[in-house]
């Protein structure tokens, strides 16, 4: 089987047991930044991959893995508005594209809780590069991790929690309708349990390789990140998912931009 993956922290729980001597399942690992992977996906690259919510609702014939994700009842640290102006005051946004969850977020956010929609700009990860030019600057994953580089910081899970009360769901298992599905929620599973149960180690190991301290690699994984589905998560699902269609990031509900199906939540 063929499983791509995001190269971030948060998702070291989810796969490092692909790496680890107790793996006995026969897997390719490919990784790359979600947006990539996604297109990966729908090539046909890979069988399933550990990609953005909102392919879930923009690529047809797409199935959800259960039970599984990365998410946040609250701030994620690693989702993050940098702005050099309060944020009433930003006029442009310079978008790291890696996630399209995150820009769709973005989008919502800024518009139902402070008002205002910005003129939107696409730009490599560079923070300095990206406020050299524009009022603020979206960064996922790992560059700016427990960095204030920034006047004004704005968490995006704290912002969704403060508008919806619920999680935010950032990332899920997608697989492709042919493949092995059975064998691949099975395997990823296994994954799953295998990270989770070794949380406090994978955040000694990773503090170390990262060169991060070590307390805050420890909260990020036990009191940050989550790594269920369940109720709570698929309920934020559905509550993005109109919010995108609302905002018209997506099609009217059932449909993609570009008439397509999304994929229905289970």
């Amino acid at each position: 089987m063929r499983i791509g993956t995001v190269p971030y922290l948060n998702a070291k729980p989810l796969i490092d047991w692909f790496h680890s001597e107790q793996c006995d399942a026969d897997a390719k690992i490919v990784q790359a930044v979600p947006s990539e992977l996604a297109l990966m996906l729908d090539r046909g690259d890979v069988d399933v991959a550990l990609v953005s919510v909102f392919d879930l609702f923009v690529h047809s014939r797409l199935r959800l893995i259960p039970g599984i994700s990365i998410s946040a009842d609250g701030p994620v640290k690693s989702v993050r508005l940098f702005s050099k102006v309060p944020l009433a005051q930003i006029r442009s946004v310079a978008l790291d594209t890696s996630s399209l969850t995150s820009t769709a977020l973005l989008r919502i956010l800024l518009a139902e809780r402070h008002g205002i929609s910005p003129r939107w700009h696409p730009h490599a990860p560079d923070l300095d590069a990206m406020l050299a030019s524009h009022d603020a600057a979206l960064l996922i994953g790992d560059l700016r991790l427990f960095q204030e580089a920034a006047a004004h910081v704005t968490d995006l899970g704290a912002e969704w929690k403060a508008l919806t009360g619920l999680p935010f769901v950032y990332a899920a298992w997608l697989a492709r309708p042919e493949a092995p599905l059975g064998s691949l929620e099975q395997v990823l599973h296994r994954a799953k349990e295998w990270g989770v149960a070794r949380l406090e180690s994978l955040s000694e190991t990773w503090a170390a390789r990262m060169c991060l301290p070590l307390d805050r690699v420890r909260d990020y994984f036990l009191n940050v990140m989550q790594y269920d589905l369940g109720p709570a998560h698929l309920k934020a699902l559905e509550q993005f998912h109109r919010k995108c269609v609302a905002h018209g990031l997506i099609g009217a509900a059932g449909s993609r931009a570009d008439g397509g199906t999304h994929v229905c939540l289970p």
